[in-house]
């Protein structure tokens, strides 16, 4: 009886040990809320992740960056854990299209493309001692627009010609 008893505190503690584990490891969708909003013209999304990302680990995400389209890449993340170091490279050729170790790490960079391109985007902390050991979340938001809107919306905000009211500039 006692070997039984035992038994079933030993389970249920481990059946505990897990449940807890697993409540910690709660979904990082939180995380979005911290990106700075982006411009009005980047209307629709393309794409919005979330990771569990250790303080070593170096993130590589491909996505497909349609030519015609402007892209708003932002990194949501708390401020505690510091900057992190973002590239974008060409599939390809392995070109690096953009380093943010250039723009002081920044987090959000605008970039379009005149082609169809298959780019990586790689992501990973500057200084991975703020993590203290542990698991962090990480956002990843790709906002996109067609530039043949903004050039539209542009030709129709167009002053008035002083010598011809009503008609447009060109």
């Amino acid at each position: 009886m006692q070997n039984f008893v035992s038994k079933f505190l030993t389970i249920t503690v481990i059946l505990g040990l897990l449940v807890l584990s697993n409540t910690n490891a709660q979904s990082c969708t939180e995380v979005l809320k911290l990106c700075a909003p982006a411009d009005n013209l980047y209307n629709k999304q393309s794409m919005a992740r979330t990771f569990k990302m250790n303080p070593s680990q170096k993130l590589k995400i491909i996505h497909v960056f349609y030519g015609g389209t402007a892209y708003h890449i932002d990194i949501c993340k708390p401020e505690s854990l510091g900057n992190f170091h973002l590239t974008v490279v060409d599939v390809e050729t392995g070109a690096i299209f953009w380093d943010n170790a250039a723009d002081d790490f920044e987090s959000q960079i605008n970039i379009s493309f005149g082609s169809t391109k298959r780019i990586i985007i790689e992501v990973e902390a500057v200084n991975p001692e703020n993590f203290n050991k542990q698991q962090n979340c990480l956002g990843l938001i790709i906002k996109y627009h067609r530039e043949e809107q903004v050039a539209k919306t542009k030709e129709l905000e167009l002053p008035e010609s002083p010598e011809s009211p009503g008609s447009p500039i060109f």
